[in-house]
């Protein structure tokens, strides 16, 4: 719909949208990325979903410039909380989704309001264990995850 709406929007999506799939192709076999690298996946997936939520949608980013350089993660690990947040939580105007991301020398946090949709998706839960997997088998540091004063919080480990 954008296309006749606003080309120039819709090519800037278009090409938000491939640099997206090309990262997550060329980082699928790896087992760890750095936080630039996947930071690169995520502004990608924000501006999409930015697009398609507008102001009900908003992000709120304290990862300092240093950490984003020196430290790994888990490819895709944040494109796929945000998207857990996005799938499980209303997202409108009257009730925006606010996710905040955070970032320590040892760990990463995404937070998001909590506000559930009444009819729940199906395989819930199942991106979560997949984190905590693929953690497991590089580190004995523990992703930690759930419900604190209205919020859900994940814990990351950046190593």
């Amino acid at each position: 719909s954008l296309i006749d709406e606003d080309k120039e929007i819709a090519t800037k999506y278009t090409t938000h949208l491939s640099d997206l799939y090309r990262n997550m192709l060329s980082f699928r076999s790896k087992d760890l990325v750095s936080l630039k690298e996947e930071w690169h996946i995520l502004e990608n997936y924000i501006y999409i979903q930015q697009s398609r939520f507008g102001n009900a949608m908003k992000l709120v980013v304290d990862v300092p410039d240093e950490i984003m350089q020196t430290k790994q993660i888990v490819p895709l690990a944040l494109q796929l909380l945000v998207e857990n947040a996005l799938k499980h939580n209303v997202v409108s105007l009257s009730s925006p989704l606010t996710i905040t991301i955070a970032a320590t020398d040892s760990n990463i946090t995404v937070r998001n309001t909590h506000n559930p949709k009444i009819s729940k998706e199906k395989g819930e839960g199942l991106g979560l264990s997949n984190i905590q997997r693929r953690y497991s088998l590089l580190t004995d540091r523990k992703v930690f995850y759930g419900l604190r004063d209205n919020e859900f919080i994940v814990n990351l480990p950046l190593l």
